[in-house]
């Protein structure tokens, strides 16, 4: 099932309002896609605040080749989109994130058991592509993923399974971080032993 173009658009501006309401992204990090049809995603456009963004703003995209028409230029990250869009045809919307606690695990360049991690490339680049398509290709049950440095994907049949998972991802990966913080303190506050140095 595919979103019509018109509930795609209104979906995605509705989406960029929420992932700042949630603090899931800053200023106009992230990306967020909707599926039309077998070959075509409505997404953000690049550097555009979400809570300016009209319909009108939105750009529709070629899955197969990350083409495009107008002037207005789609997120550098289309082809992280396109790429998750045709390997999981189940999928119809995306959202790419840079919330707090996945994106510190993800600063590690760490696979977790609920996200695997898309080795580290440069934003918007063919091998940051490359890199995503392969963790999805092989990782296929799984549809949150950590990007080395560079936040979260998400992948949802619709916009509120795609929340529910970065959710979802966002507590399991503050649990970890939150351990961690707890460790190093206690080892901190721990006596000196000089015999170990």
């Amino acid at each position: 099932m595919y979103y019509s173009e018109t509930e795609a658009r209104k979906l995605v501006i509705e989406a960029g309002l929420r992932l700042l309401e949630n603090k899931l992204i800053a200023r106009t990090w992230g990306n967020i896609s909707a599926r039309i049809s077998k070959n075509e995603l409505i997404i953000t456009p690049s550097g555009k605040a979400y809570d300016r963004l009209t319909p009108s703003d939105l750009v529709k995209v070629k899955v197969s080749d990350c083409s495009y028409t107008g002037s207005i230029k789609p997120s550098s990250e289309k082809g992280v989109h396109a790429a998750a869009y045709a390997l999981r045809q189940n999928v119809g919307f995306i959202i790419h994130t840079h919330q707090y606690y996945a994106s510190a695990v993800g600063a590690e360049c760490r696979t977790i058991r609920t996200a695997p991690c898309a080795a580290y490339a440069l934003p918007g680049t063919t091998k940051l592509k490359k890199a995503v398509a392969e963790v999805i290709k092989n990782n296929p049950y799984q549809n949150k993923f950590l990007m080395a440095r560079h936040g979260a994907l998400i992948l949802g049949s619709d916009m509120e399974e795609a929340f529910e998972r970065a959710d979802a991802l966002e507590e399991r990966c503050k649990t970890l971080v939150e351990a961690r913080v707890n460790l190093n303190a206690a080892e901190a506050q721990s006596a000196f032993d000089t015999s170990k140095v």
